[in-house]
């Protein structure tokens, strides 16, 4: 009974050591990639980063004038003398390249006078009014009318003088002028042209 148990023993210690020690079997293939699992939560926003420096101030663009063409103020040095049908004129031209055909079938040319040669009396001075202007007064006993218009035609501006008693044999060279082109396809509603500092405004345009 011994002898039995014995040989029992050492069976079981054998079987023991032969599966410990025997050799690994071959990897077997990988297996199937699992599912994606569900993503997680957001992050905390994180903290602002510092702001970047300012960039350089740009020049100044040039003033706007919507297209318009206006003229310095100019003194006509010399105005030539002629008589029509009785009436003396007096008229100094102006070259004015701005002034094209169709300007003068679509847009508008405005002319402006400072009539700084009168005594301030009767002109105050730097005044400014689109022509055409009239202006009476008294010469003499008798009341005189002088009428300033102008005529544009194409690349010229005419300033005229007329006096209803042919007052003059010469006039000062001191009155002033200046024209203002605005084409047709400028917005010109709601702006009085004979109201000189709402046009300078409404077209920036500067003394």
């Amino acid at each position: 009974m011994k002898k039995v148990n014995y040989l029992l023993a050492v069976l079981t210690v054998i079987a023991l050591f032969t599966t410990s020690c025997g050799k690994d079997g071959s990897v077997g293939p990988a297996g199937a990639t699992g599912a994606t699992g569900p993503t997680g939560p957001t992050g905390a926003t994180g903290a602002a980063g510092n702001n970047g420096t300012a960039g350089a101030t740009g020049a100044t663009g040039a003033t706007g004038s919507a297209n318009v063409i206006y003229s310095d103020w100019y003194t006509p040095a010399t105005y030539t003398k002629t008589t029509v049908f009785g009436t003396i004129h007096f008229y100094a031209d102006k070259a004015a390249s701005g002034i094209t055909q169709a300007i003068l079938d679509k847009g508008t040319v405005l002319v402006y006078g400072k009539l700084n040669g009168y005594n301030p009396v009767i002109w105050p001075t730097d005044q400014v009014s689109v022509l055409p202007i009239e202006i009476t007064y008294m010469s003499g006993t008798t009341p005189n009318t002088d009428s300033w218009s102008s005529l544009c035609t194409v690349g010229n501006v005419r300033v005229d003088l007329t006096s209803s008693l042919n007052a003059y044999g010469s006039i000062s060279n001191a009155h002033q002028f200046r024209y203002v082109i605005i084409p047709g396809s400028v917005h010109t509603l709601g702006v009085n042209f004979k109201d000189y500092k709402q046009v300078q405004q409404a077209f920036h345009i500067k003394d």
